[in-house]
């Protein structure tokens, strides 16, 4: 594999209802807001997968990097543009990804909705694990 195309598709469960969440590119802006209206929201993330000696890496507009590995911020709140009280983001490692072939779309589903009744925030973890549709 020297380069691989394809679509994350990352799953808000039971985000609350009001919130604009989007998600944020490299530079920190919000890409496709959607306001919560009661039901799930989903949002695509296009990525490649490129080899490397310790194993396939995820990358692309959207992904960052830090001591833990690679991965996709969805924002909410002011990180998402609304005008609101809340100002959060969501951090979704890109571990364990299964393979896939060029074009393919996997999905998994996180929490939308934090311990407080507010939008989902920091890390994550995965409600499924990535899958292929």
């Amino acid at each position: 594999m020297a380069r691989i195309d394809l679509t994350l598709r990352i799953v808000l469960a039971d985000p609350p209802e009001g919130v604009v969440f989007s998600l944020q590119d490299a530079r920190s802006r919000p890409v496709d807001p959607a306001m919560a209206d009661g039901g799930d929201l989903s949002f695509d993330v296009a990525i490649a997968l490129t080899d490397t000696p310790d194993g396939p890496r995820p990358g692309g507009g959207f992904v960052r990097s830090d001591g833990r590995g690679r991965f996709v911020y969805i924002a909410s709140g002011r990180q998402a543009g609304q005008h609101s009280d809340w100002s959060r983001r969501i951090k979704v490692y890109l571990h364990d990804l299964p393979a896939a072939e060029a074009g393919a779309v996997l999905t998994a589903t996180i929490a939308g909705r934090d311990k407080d009744g507010g939008p989902a925030c920091a890390t994550i973890p995965l409600l499924s694990g990535w899958r292929r549709i």
